[in-house]
């Protein structure tokens, strides 16, 4: 049975503060934000994105996805988020976008980090092993880790309230952020400010994927985003009606696997850093055995893309809800008393793949 219920949130509009501040210990100016919103406002202009995720390593080659798309005018990347509750490492994740958005000339964007608990605890030796991976293929191990300067919830709120355009959200790990950015904006801020919200996660007509050994006692019905952190999944459906959330499942990323003969192509076809630090990750030590299994998967990347170009991603509208407790915690349904949103049906892997290589290398 499902358990969840939509709940009214209590909303209070906040005054607009600065901005984080971004890898170089300074905020957009003024001038510098406005230029950004005057180009952004203009027709056809790039669209002005949110990054939020638990920055492990799939997330990681989205960044670096992203941060091409930005460079070619595609899309406006205003600010990355983490949240500390998924399958990245707390305060690692953190460092990991700094040093990416570094490498790859964006070291303006704000960053931050947030939600330091979790519903259900994600498998530990998932973040030791994408740690291990991260920094390895990153080079910045030794790097230390500094705490953001805002909490990613004001972060992501601000500046989808200091946007001229809708700004789209773009989630790839638990909601936590998203839910609790959404309880800092007005009804008037989300219905005027906040465009799309891109959310990888979630699965209704195919089998799921939790893991490993946080996971007894649950009936394996559930996609592993959805499952940390099931309130917030919840509460984002709830707050963006109008079939504005995307919902990428696994309905759709189960069209695109990891396999070893397009981690090959990869290599071979890099040109840019970005391209080849994707590659780097994906051949870091413990990835190419799971890769080999067949169980790893670009969830993330498939979600961006289909941001990105508008291709690869079938969608229909469906009432989504979501199981809030009990074995079956995390689980989406498409049932009578959800909200009506756009839900994965199926993707082209072959197209994902060439739109994602493209996009790495800036073409």
């Amino acid at each position: 049975m499902v358990t969840a219920r939509r709940r009214t949130s209590g909303v209070r509009a906040l005054a607009s503060g600065a901005l984080a501040l971004g890898l170089a210990g300074a905020a957009l100016t003024p001038a510098a934000a406005a230029e950004r919103d005057a180009e952004a406002a203009r027709p056809g202009g790039p669209v002005p994105v949110v990054y939020d995720s638990d920055l492990d390593f799939d997330d990681a080659a989205t960044l670096l996805y992203l941060c091409q798309a930005d460079k070619r005018g595609l899309i406006d990347l205003r600010a990355v988020t983490v949240v500390n509750n998924g399958v990245g490492t707390p305060g690692r994740s953190l460092t990991h976008a700094r040093t990416i958005l570094a490498h790859c000339g964006l070291p303006h964007v704000p960053v931050a980090d947030g939600s330091e608990q979790w519903v259900n605890e994600p498998p530990p030796e998932a973040r030791v092993l994408f740690e291990q991976v991260l920094s390895s293929a990153l080079g910045d191990g030794d790097v230390p880790d500094r705490p953001g300067q805002v909490p990613a919830a004001r972060l992501i709120a601000d500046t989808v309230r200091a946007s001229h355009r809708p700004v789209t959200l773009l989630a790839t790990g638990p909601l936590s952020n998203v839910a609790a950015a959404l309880d800092r904006m007005s009804p008037r801020t989300v219905d005027r400010r906040l465009g799309r919200v891109v959310v990888m996660g979630g699965a209704f007509d195919v089998g799921v994927n939790l893991f490993g050994s946080t996971t007894e006692g649950f009936d394996n019905t559930q996609e592993v985003n959805m499952w940390i952190d099931p309130g917030a999944a919840d509460r984002v459906l709830a707050r963006v009606p109008g079939a504005r959330v995307h919902v990428v499942s696994l309905d759709a990323t189960n069209h695109a696997p990891i396999t070893p003969a397009y981690v090959e192509r990869l290599g071979a076809r890099a040109t840019t850093y970005e391209a080849r630090t994707v590659h780097a990750i994906v051949t870091q030590p413990g990835l190419p055995e799971l890769i080999d299994l067949g169980i790893m998967y670009w969830w993330d990347t498939l979600a961006a893309v289909s941001l990105v170009t508008g291709e690869g991603v079938g969608y229909r509208v469906r009432p989504v809800d979501v199981v809030l407790d009990g074995p079956s915690a995390g689980r989406t349904v498409a049932a009578p008393g959800g909200t009506p949103q756009h839900a994965s049906t199926t993707a082209d892997g072959a197209l994902f793949e060439d739109l994602f290589l493209a996009g790495l290398n800036g073409g």
